[in-house]
């Protein structure tokens, strides 16, 4: 048996990469705009959270492990990657409490990231772990988040659960 994914849901798995890229293109890496890319990554993020919602209603709590389930959570990791920077990078949310919830944020995105072990999305994970140490202030943190992450090499299930999590934590 297949997983089951109606085409409007196949179709916004490819917008919802090109909509992260193009933003993350436009609003960080050329000008850095933060607050411009924390509003539409916001409102990316809470379309994906809806579509989310529905995938996992069509497709239970355990989608098999495919194409569509690896580039949705292709889109869904960099998504909550760029939107917890964005955040970060806003002037008010560098306090202790807010460096917190970010720092918990960025471990729930590298744990979107499916069999990491396997090389696939290295440069992101590198990228994530140089934030979290960066953020966190902890020299060496970098080498022993990449470490944690490899280790623990998510499946596709697992991938979907700590975007789950990360959804709750975003909302609060």
């Amino acid at each position: 048996m297949s997983t089951i994914v109606p085409k409007k849901n196949t179709l916004y798995v490819l917008q919802l990469k090109e909509q992260v890229d193009e933003t993350v293109f436009n609003y960080i890496d050329t000008s850095e705009k933060w607050d411009v890319a924390y509003a539409k990554l916001d409102a990316l993020l809470k379309e994906a959270i809806v579509n989310f919602e529905n995938y996992m209603e069509v497709n239970g709590e355990k989608p098999k492990e495919d194409t569509t389930s690896v580039l949705f959570l292709n889109g869904l990791f960099k998504l909550v990657y760029f939107h917890t920077i964005s955040y970060y990078h806003l002037e008010d949310n560098k306090q202790n409490e807010k460096r917190a919830k970010v720092l918990e944020l960025l471990i729930l995105a590298a744990n979107c990231i499916p069999n990491v072990a396997k090389g696939n999305f290295a440069d992101y994970l590198k990228e994530i772990a140089n934030s979290y140490e960066e953020i966190s202030q902890v020299e060496g943190k970098q080498q022993e988040f990449e470490k944690a992450i490899i280790e623990q090499n998510n499946k596709i299930s697992d991938c979907f659960a700590a975007f789950k999590k990360a959804t709750e934590l975003v909302i609060k």
